[in-house]
This record gives C-alpha cells, structure tokens and sequence, in this order.
C-alpha cells in the first residue's frame, strides 16, 4: 500500500539554497572557468528517480600524468523531492483520479510522495573513459501516504464488510476510509556504476545507476477510524461496536504481517541522469 507524506524536516530550505547556488553557478559558468578553480572541479544537477532534484559537487582530473589518479575521482551530492512537489502530486492525481482498485471495492487514493537522499561518493574509471564504478556511503528518507477507501458501487444499501488480521468487520454503511503511510529512513554502503558524456566546452551528461544496501526497511502504518465500525464476536455469534483497543490489536497484527514482508527489501534503487560542467 502507498506511503510518504509531506514531512517538514527541514530539508526544503536547504534544497531551495543548494538549487539556488548550482544555478548560479552555472549562469556564471563563463567568468568561473578563467577563475581560480584547480583543473578537474566539477558541479551537477540533474534529476533523481527516487530523490528528485539532484546536485553534486565533486573532482576528477582525466589528465594527471599519475596512472592511479587519473582514474579516481570524489564527489557529494544531494536530491530533494521539494522542487518537483507540485508536479509530483499533480501526477499521482492524475494517476489516481478514480482511485486505485486494491480488490473487494476497497481503493487508494490521494497519493502524496516526499523523498531525499544524500550520498558520499568515490569514482573508479577502470580504462580512463566515460565509464566507472562508485561506491560510498549514502542516507535519505522516503515517505508515502495515500487513503484507503471502500465502496459497493451495485450495492448502495449493503454494508460494508472486510476482514482485519483474521477479524470480521463492518462500516454502519456502504463505505469507509482510512490511511496507509510507508516511511523508509535508510543509510548504508552505496555501490552503483554510471558514465561521463562529454559534450565539449566543458560540459557532460552524467548517468548514475546504483543501490543504498541498508538494515532498515520500509515501514508501514495503517490509521483505520473506529466510529459506526462493528466486528463480528465468534463466541456470540453477534456484532457489536468495536472497542479502540480491539481495533488496535488487529491493526498492530496486520502492519507486523506486512513490515515482516518489507524487511526483505533492504536495497533501496537509486537512478540519476543530467548536466556536468568541469573545470
């Protein structure tokens, strides 16, 4: 199920200055090359699939005599979703306009992602090219949210049934809503491979594919309202209002069936592709 809300961590106003900085940069691209910058200085931004806006600075110096330096090269970088927010969520709009059927008439809907990440990173150009291999250390977070909602479209008048960590439940209605929320805090190793393009006076393309191999997984969290609810008492044989803290216990019982599925996965994709400009 979806997860990741807006959390204001702080990150947004740092995002904007770095943006703020790299395009500077670049508008002033001209006057900086005759600078006092050492040769092999470079600074990118470009986008990430799972970061949003990325930049970079770092060195690599193709033309040092040293056979071993010339095949190293160093670079720190940062992506924050923040600048690509309103068309981020204006996609996942679109995207879930009529909901997104989950099964039995249950549907999610108004999708909100937020994402960073933040990276170390050492280059290794095995043949002095375009190509290399990087590894590091990198951490972030990711965060989506979305609603959960129900409704028998044939069947107005019916109730609204579904079952919760082997519990029998039903809504005072042909509906219900609720939130699912994933949030994935990550740090680890990050290893990757990735190429150089140079397009002369300067200036490259940069593609970046790698993966942050971390011990924490993604962790998911339901919000289920507990008003007009009923479950159903196997002893009675009846329903009865649901009490919070029997809601509670199946919901704990659900998230720790599905958080012992998302600890499986504990590489988190990282793709990146833009602009370079070397010194």
């Amino acid at each position: 199920m979806p997860v990741v809300h807006r959390g204001a961590l702080g990150y947004s106003l740092r995002m904007k200055c770095l943006c703020i900085c790299v395009a500077s940069c670049f508008l002033c691209l001209p006057t900086l090359a005759d600078a006092s910058f050492a040769n092999g200085v470079q600074v990118g931004i470009g986008a990430s699939l799972t970061g949003g806006v990325h930049v970079f600075t770092g060195y690599h110096n193709k033309d040092f005599d040293n056979y071993w330096l010339r095949r190293f090269g160093t670079r720190i970088g940062f992506a924050g979703i923040d600048p690509l927010k309103s068309a981020i969520d204006s996609a996942i709009d679109s995207i879930m306009r009529d909901g997104v059927e989950v099964g039995d008439g249950v549907k999610i809907d108004n999708g909100a992602l937020d994402a960073w990440h933040a990276s170390v990173l050492l280059d290794y150009y095995p043949f002095a090219g375009a190509w290399r291999m990087t590894g590091g250390y990198a951490w972030g977070g990711m965060q989506l949210d979305a609603d959960i909602f129900g409704e028998i479209t044939y069947a107005p008048s019916q109730r609204f049934y579904f079952y919760l960590a082997g519990d029998h439940y039903y809504y005072n209605g042909n509906n219900f809503g609720g939130t699912a929320t994933i949030d994935w805090n990550y740090h680890g190793p990050y290893l990757g491979t990735g190429f150089d393009f140079n397009l002369g006076c300067g200036f490259g393309v940069f593609v970046d594919f790698g993966a942050v191999l971390t011990s924490r997984p993604a962790k998911l969290s339901l919000d289920i309202p507990h008003e007009q609810l009923y479950i159903y008492n196997t002893q009675t044989q009846s329903w009865s209002p649901v009490t919070i803290p029997a809601l509670d216990a199946d919901v704990a019982r659900a998230t720790r069936k599905a958080n012992r599925k998302l600890s499986d996965f504990k590489v988190y994709p990282i793709i990146k592709l833009g602009f370079v400009y070397k010194f």
